[in-house]
């Protein structure tokens, strides 16, 4: 579309303070004698904490180690245990297996005579579970069952171990009613086998506290659900740390395992023989590092008391130090609040001959140099805008400049000559003070520097001394602002009786030369160069379109966070080159729909005149110019198309049109 550039995001700069710089604010101190103190207690402490803590750290790595040597003594006793409660169920198994008694009552195939001999072997020698199964997986007899008979064998994995095993014989950790049995099964021969025998013991917590007799450390035995939990069946561990157990085994790797309650275990899990069939069984082995580390408290203990005996000793020491040193510092201080505040009047000395009383002295001489530069300061920044004096004071004036990039304003007044009229001198610089005290205040609020004023004329400056990374959108901010400022100081002179004013604005950015500019004894700050004189070119362009603000290709590349209508190609006086121009309508996200049909017609008829179709474009033109009547820019056009059907332009034109005049 020819007439709308569209309006782009607006980049936000977000400062973002990191942790150094976080820190740098918290070590500035409201007194010298606090930095002392601090950097005595600092060192001190920091001292302190290191010992402290390489104490403990040994500590900490000493108990662990113990505890990982128990805990492998551990693992080895239980593994022990466990081996000596299978050899002795496989034991009485393979003997009851071969009593020839035992055969003959089987062989009756009777259910209460076989019951009855093995409940009798349970008695002998002590076992919790005696089961017999035919080989084809039928329960034939079960002591803890007298009544069961004829039905499945409920732990055909077993008997299949048992079959793959050369000996025939298998072991496992079997559930039985949610009790824990070591159970083992041999066959029974006769002198082929003829079913199998099933003995088991229970698995319950007084194995795992005979265990912790043993070794001191607490067992606990875990088995998985099929949801892929666990489940504890037996624990010396208390009721609160018993009961997080399961939900805190995160594997069966080793490695520390915190039970809650602000008391952590180192732990190591392994898997009972058994453990792996039929039921999945896992031991947690585990001792406390709290307990491990109780004798070691009282050094620490110790050593806190003589941490703070000595912190104490440390900071009275500083505190008497401080005193000598911050107390003439204080004094030197309270001037230079004074100082702050403007007074340079009090004088003060300090009689002494080492550093202090050299600071001293060298604090008076700045104080009258700084004086000094305060009154240049203030004289120079009524002459000049503030940063501009900044810029000279802050170093070697002397004459010369710098190309830069820069965006440069100028504004003038219209009808200003009608306003002067029948009123004295006095009365039209009060106006004029008073038009150029908001237009300045726009140009300041936006980051701006006033170059100076020529009668009700205003250059403006952004880039220079001072750079922005947005110092086009700044530029086309203020003409903005500035046209709404004009708009609040017409109600004022309407209240008052006076006439309307206008203003026109030209923006352009170029590459210019910066500098201070003058004599020896007298100069300037301000830029020249050619984009200088474009901008003002542009500024006097306003009343050739009937409107308010101008601006140039470059700015407008630089500021697409607004919306413009393209105004013209133009060669302005002076220029071979042309140059597309711009009027900003405003915020791109402010410009209603409205307006945006407006431009996006208008695009329409530049692109017929552009394209040499005069009698379309001028069509098009006279549209709109019975549709929006007030906007001068249609009548322009209007003209020209007519024109160029009288008078047509030669083959080589481009588009633009050449104004002779400023």
């Amino acid at each position: 579309m020819a007439g709308l550039a569209r309006p782009g995001g607006v980049r936000r700069r977000v400062q973002v303070i990191g942790a150094p710089a976080r820190i740098r604010s918290l070590l500035r101190f409201r007194s010298f004698q606090s930095r002392l103190l601090v950097f005595f207690l600092g060192l001190f402490v920091l001292v302190q904490a290191s010992v402290f803590l390489s104490v403990n750290a040994a500590n900490v790595r000493n108990a662990r180690q113990q505890i990982d040597e128990a805990l492998d003594v551990t693992a080895s006793v239980f593994e022990r245990v466990f081996r000596e409660r299978t050899h002795r169920l496989l034991g009485s198994a393979r003997l009851l297996a071969s009593d020839f008694a035992f055969k003959k009552a089987y062989a009756t195939r009777d259910h209460g005579t076989i019951l009855s001999a093995l409940e009798n072997f349970q008695g002998r020698i002590g076992a919790d579970a005696v089961m017999l199964a035919a080989l084809d997986r039928v329960l034939i007899a079960d002591t803890q069952h007298p009544q069961r008979t004829g039905t499945s064998f409920p732990f055909p994995d077993l008997i299949s171990a048992a079959e793959e095993s050369e000996r025939g014989e298998a072991e496992a950790v079997v559930f039985i009613e949610s009790r824990a049995y070591q159970m083992v099964v041999v066959p029974l021969l006769a002198p082929m086998p003829e079913a199998l025998l099933c003995v088991g013991f229970l698995i319950d917590d007084r194995l795992t506290a005979e265990l912790q007799g043993v070794t001191s450390s607490h067992v606990s035995l875990l088995r998985k659900t099929g949801d892929g939990k666990w489940d504890l069946f037996a624990s010396t561990l208390p009721g609160g740390p018993r009961q997080r157990l399961p939900s805190d085994i995160r594997g069966t790797g080793d490695g520390a395992v915190s039970v809650g309650g602000g008391e952590e275990y180192l732990s190591r899990v392994v898997v009972p023989p058994g453990g792996g069939r039929g039921a999945e069984v896992i031991a947690v082995l585990q001792r406390s590092l709290i307990e491990a580390l109780r004798p070691h408290r009282r050094l620490q203990a110790a050593l806190a008391v003589l941490f703070g005996v000595s912190a104490a000793v440390t900071l009275a020491g500083g505190i008497a130090i401080g005193r000598t040193v911050t107390r003439p510092v204080l004094a030197l201080a309270r001037r230079a609040r004074k100082i702050e505040e403007g007074d340079y009047s009090e004088q003060e000395s300090v009689e002494r001959a080492d550093e202090i009383g050299h600071l001293n002295k060298s604090f008076n001489h700045m104080v009258k140099g700084l004086a000094e530069r305060d009154r240049v300061r203030d004289l120079l920044g009524k002459v000049v805008s503030a940063p501009i004096a900044e810029e000279l004071l802050s170093k070697t004036i002397e004459l010369g400049g710098e190309e830069r990039e820069v965006t440069i304003l100028f504004s003038d007044l219209r009808d200003f000559t009608a306003l002067c009229e029948g009123r004295s001198p006095k009365d039209i610089l009060s106006l004029l003070n008073t038009y150029l005290t908001r237009i300045s205040a726009v140009i300041d609020g936006n980051g701006g520097i006033v170059d100076k004023f020529v009668g009700d004329a205003v250059m403006a400056l952004y880039g220079a001394p001072l750079r922005h990374a947005d110092d086009g959108e700044r530029a086309v901010r203020t003409a903005l602002g500035m046209m709404m400022a004009l708009e609040g100081l017409n109600a004022e002179f309407l209240e008052q009786g006076l006439p309307r004013l206008g203003m026109g604005i030209g923006i352009n950015t170029a590459v210019v030369v910066a500098g201070n500019m003058g004599s020896l004894t007298r100069m300037n700050y301000t830029v020249i160069g050619d984009g200088v004189n474009l901008a003002s070119r542009l500024e006097g362009l306003c009343k050739k379109y009937g409107v308010s603000i101008v601006v140039s290709e470059t700015t407008r590349a630089l500021a697409p966070g607004f919306a413009y209508m393209e105004l013209d190609r133009v060669r302005v006086k002076g220029k071979s080159e042309p140059v597309t121009i711009y009027e900003p309508l405003g915020e791109g996200n402010r410009v209603g729909p409205h307006v945006l049909g407006e431009i996006e017609a208008y695009g329409e008829a530049l692109g017929l005149y552009r394209s040499m179709q005069w009698e379309r474009a001028g069509a098009r033109f006279a549209e709109l110019k019975r549709e929006f009547p007030e906007r001068f820019l249609y009548h322009v056009y209007l003209d020209r198309a007519a024109e160029f059907v009288r008078n047509p332009p030669g083959g080589d034109w481009d588009g633009s049109y050449t104004f002779s005049e400023k």
